[in-house]
């Protein structure tokens, strides 16, 4: 099942706990503060990369694949943290004219005209949003030596290792099936599956890594779409 090729979804609005707000990051031997959200760091068993304990903007570390206090944020691809990543956040139809300003903090939804992309008007390849969320600088979505990482980057971790959403959570990452919020704003599949931003484009759209009740696997998916992040070490 293609599930993050679906483009549009009618489905019911559902309400999930996130945390954001505050600015900057600050951090005290393993623990973390960015935005005024507290975060630790995990070493992967795997790799040996270091990672964020958590989902950005996420209250705690998942106790379940469905904990919703552990869902975080739902950001659209390339998006600084605004308000729009909250979950209760409001929407629009207005494209964005700058990436780096959004001037609000609605959800874009978008359809056809603009890609499925919240601003496809001022940056229809991409690139400048790939380069927002490549900063370590604590600017972007990620703390001060954290990046949104690669979809091979994701892969490593996953492959032979992750194979559906409860290996998923069973991992040192704890991921929970948060959904995604589709490009007309309306939660989907969440509880179900998970939905993870990589910092790549893939043509008119980026790459995420997904799992399911039954599988693992990378697409590509929408800009508008709101999904999850997971912060990298540089």
């Amino acid at each position: 099942m293609k599930i993050l090729k679906i483009l549009l979804v009618i489905g019911s609005l559902v309400s999930i706990v996130g945390c954001g707000g505050g600015g900057g990051s600050s951090s005290n031997s393993n623990t973390i503060t960015h935005n005024g959200v507290t975060y630790k760091t995990v070493k992967s068993p795997v790799t040996n990369r270091v990672w964020l304990d958590r989902n950005i903007g996420a209250a705690e570390v998942c106790t379940t694949y469905n904990d919703v206090a552990c869902y975080g944020d739902y950001f659209q691809w390339g998006r600084n943290p605004d308000g729009h990543e909250d979950s209760s956040s409001g929407v629009i139809a207005t494209q964005a004219t700058s990436i780096s300003n959004v001037g609000n903090s609605l959800f874009i939804k978008a359809g056809s005209t603009y890609k499925y992309d919240w601003a496809y008007s001022v940056d229809s390849t991409g690139v400048a949003r790939n380069a927002q969320w490549s900063k370590t600088d604590a600017s972007s979505v990620c703390p001060s030596g954290f990046r949104v990482p690669t979809l091979a980057e994701l892969s490593a971790e996953v492959n032979g290792h992750i194979n559906n959403r409860v290996d998923a959570f069973n991992s040192f990452l704890k991921l929970p099936s948060a959904g995604y919020r589709g490009a007309d704003s309306l939660f989907i599949y969440v509880g179900d599956i998970g939905a993870y931003w990589s910092v790549d484009i893939n043509g008119n759209k980026s790459n995420a890594g997904s799992f399911t009740p039954n599988s693992a696997y990378g697409t590509a998916v929408n800009r508008a779409i709101g999904a999850s992040v997971r912060c990298i070490k540089n």
